[in-house]
């Protein structure tokens, strides 16, 4: 298999990002159908809106295989996307929220990542996570956290990202917020 070409992605990008956070938002599966535009806008249209310069995508014959977007700085990123965008609920809503503010003051950038299944296993997502930490590096960044169902921890613990918190979110589901340097 061809390693897929990676850079910042453009306006004409977004709604394939959108699609393929759809395909992959079930833990790796597809949402179902009715919930695909109200599930993608929820989690890409605040980046889209408020830090789409800091989005990444991954592509293989002129198709989106992979996209990583995240910010710098989510404290500033919560308030703002909290003060203009209204959203919904969401897996962060689970830990307690002195538990995230530490969590941003100490790992202040964060992302959000989805690999189609057929890229999974060939490296996609360690080269998407590469290239986010070189311009977290050039902007002086410490550290990034990302906030993962259980299926998904394992992926991020070979990245080297290691858990700070973790909350029960239902029975028998552990969410996980993990950290760790950029350098």
């Amino acid at each position: 298999m061809m390693t897929p070409a990676l850079r910042k992605a453009g306006t004409p990008d977004w709604t394939a990002i959108a699609a393929l956070c759809a395909d992959t938002g079930r833990q790796g599966d597809p949402v179902d159908d009715d919930e695909r535009e109200t599930f993608a806008e929820h989690w890409i249209g605040p980046y889209r809106e408020l830090r789409p310069d800091w989005t990444f995508v991954a592509v293989h014959d002129k198709k989106i295989v992979g996209y990583l977007t995240g910010c710098p700085d989510t404290l500033s990123f919560e308030k703002e996307r909290r003060r203009l965008l209204n959203p919904r609920p969401d897996s962060r809503q689970f830990f307690p929220h002195l538990v995230l503010v530490k969590l941003w003051a100490e790992h202040p950038a964060h992302l959000h990542m989805n690999v189609a299944a057929d890229f999974r296993g060939f490296g996609t997502g360690a080269a998407l996570i590469r290239f986010f930490f070189a311009d977290l590096r050039k902007a002086g960044v410490p550290s990034a956290h990302v906030i993962c169902g259980p299926s998904a921890a394992p992926f991020w613990e070979r990245m080297a990202f290691r858990t700070e918190a973790t909350v029960q979110a239902a029975p028998g589901v552990t969410l996980s917020a993990m950290a760790r340097p950029v350098s």
